[in-house]
């Protein structure tokens, strides 16, 4: 029953108005990042999500330092092979292109890179996504309030790690050399109002595998290893609430891909409604900082917490004017937050 009254009470706000998109682009250049000695966002092996140009990007270290799960900016020009000499581990963080894309030549299949132009690493964790709905990779809105988007499309390269496992083998990872053979990154798009994820396939690298030249057979023609910036359309996944990504490969066994789960992204583009966000905003705000839910409220009224399946986990009364509550011990992810002027969605 809960769940039913607060989808009623989503799908009256959201009627209330036409569409209205923004246009919101990811361009790392123009934030102020700190890094360290490898190029590197010094929040690596911290458990804050990364922000930029509008976008709130998941990252965690879950096991202490020295791993992470999820996106990390890196300006880092390495694109060598790594696997004789100083070994993986230490050198994760670049990408084949060595540099993030020039978007000035966007729109192509193909796009030329600015060398030390920082760009984003994701790294997908199979072994941790079971801990999260949405996984160890996913994207919202930074501005919270309702916010539904469109996303257009994603720049993805592969990182050296991916690249030579796939082409050379890593100690791990096998070339891949069999008919049939693909390493991909899959976007999955999810619509929390309809209840419906979508998703986009974006192969990495592909042997004897699909016609891509599309001339009616597969043959040596179609092989693929990704070594620079392509676009993938990510129009396919509509509106949606979050994006999240996994990854897969041919080369898997018992305990998951051999290959690596790192893939480097850049110039994400989506299409944000504001017109939803405008009207669940009017007269009341709600949004998350630092781990807490923040009101801003003409009123002192009760605010209903709820996850993505609609279940009410949690409710609190709040005075007006500008308040804190304290959800820490709620787990990290996506909750929505009814209240008199309509409902937000957060990030914890």
């Amino acid at each position: 029953m809960r769940k039913s009254i607060f989808t009623a009470v989503v799908l009256m706000s959201a009627s209330l108005v036409y569409a209205q998109y923004t246009p919101y682009l990811l361009d790392l250049s123009d934030e102020n990042i700190s890094y360290n000695e490898n190029g590197v966002w010094d929040g690596v092996y911290g458990n804050d999500s990364f922000e930029a140009d509008g976008f709130v990007f998941s990252h965690a270290a879950p096991y202490g330092p020295g791993y992470y799960e999820g996106f990390l900016p890196s300006r880092n020009t390495d694109n060598a092979n790594h696997y004789d000499s100083a070994g993986w581990t230490a050198n994760q963080w670049g990408c084949m292109a060595q540099g993030g894309v020039n978007l000035d030549s966007g729109g192509a299949f193909r796009a030329d890179a600015i060398e030390g132009k920082p760009f984003l690493v994701n790294y997908y964790s199979a072994f941790s996504s079971n801990e999260s709905e949405y996984g160890t990779s996913y994207i919202t809105m930074k501005d919270t309030d309702g916010c539904i988007f469109k996303p257009e499309g994603v720049y993805v390269c592969n990182s050296p790690w991916g690249y030579y496992g796939v082409t050379a083998g890593d100690g791990f990872a096998r070339p891949l050399t069999t008919a049939g053979d693909y390493y991909k990154v899959t976007f999955h798009g999810v619509n929390i109002k309809s209840g419906t994820t979508t998703s986009v396939d974006c192969y990495l690298a592909e042997y004897l595998h699909n016609d891509r030249n599309a001339d009616g057979v597969v043959n040596e023609q179609d092989n693929y290893v990704n070594d620079h910036w392509m676009w993938c359309d990510l129009t396919p996944l509509g509106s949606v609430d979050v994006i999240y990504i996994t990854m897969d490969s041919s080369d898997s066994g018992d305990y998951g891909m051999n290959t690596s789960t790192i893939v480097c992204l850049d110039g994400l583009s989506v299409m944000v409604d504001t017109s939803v966000k405008d009207v669940l905003g009017q007269g009341n705000k709600v949004y998350a900082a630092q781990g807490m839910i923040c009101t801003q409220l003409d009123t002192a009224q009760t605010i209903r917490v709820y996850n993505t399946a609609g279940v009410l986990v949690a409710t609190y009364q709040v005075g007006a004017g500008t308040r804190m509550v304290d959800t820490s011990y709620l787990p990290s992810g996506i909750y929505l937050v009814g209240h008199e002027g309509g409902v937000a969605k957060i990030v914890l």
